[in-house]
């Protein structure tokens, strides 16, 4: 009994370090990729700091993937639960989405390298943070980074690759 504590802490700490871990301290991943919304609503415009922000209803994942293909209509993200007390409660948290190294690059000539929002999540259900292909010029190739902090500690965090468009088939 004595060596598997050592093991057990060992594991524990390998999960918490490693770049596909769901489970960081009192906030789990609970679904991730490619998801359809029954309901959209533009709940916050473009500013200089951030691209606008919808709310969305009746979330289905369709597809379980890191691998985002750039298609404009495309929604992807991750579903998270905070695992803490009291039940109910709300928790403020600050989701992040760091874009890949050049930025988003809006038709103004704004360049977004990261978009953060500070919303609260209530504890022990099912919270959305994702984002949805609308424009042409938010189709950027490469990682897309989504994080959950609260207090100055990160608590979850998935990589997603947006990949290149494909080519355009030709109808003949």
């Amino acid at each position: 009994m004595r060596l598997l504590i050592p093991v057990l802490l060992s594991l524990t700490c390998l999960q918490a370090g490693a770049e596909t871990s769901t489970l960081v301290r009192a906030v789990e991943i609970v679904g991730y990729g490619i998801f359809t919304a029954r309901e959209k609503v533009r709940v916050q415009p473009s500013t200089a700091d951030a691209p606008g922000a919808d709310g969305v209803k009746g979330v289905t994942f369709t597809e379980y993937t890191t691998e985002i293909p750039a298609v404009l209509g495309t929604s992807f993200g991750i579903q998270y639960l905070i695992n803490s007390s009291p039940k109910g409660g709300g928790m403020k948290v600050t989701c992040v989405i760091l874009f890949p190294d050049a930025g988003l690059v809006d038709p103004r000539g704004r360049i977004y390298k990261k978009s953060t929002e500070t919303i609260t999540s209530r504890i022990g259900r099912k919270s959305l943070y994702g984002y949805g292909f609308d424009e042409p010029w938010e189709l950027v190739p490469g990682e897309w980074v989504f994080q959950i902090w609260h207090k100055g500690a990160r608590l979850a965090q998935k990589k997603f690759t947006v990949l290149p468009p494909g080519p355009v088939a030709e109808t003949s």
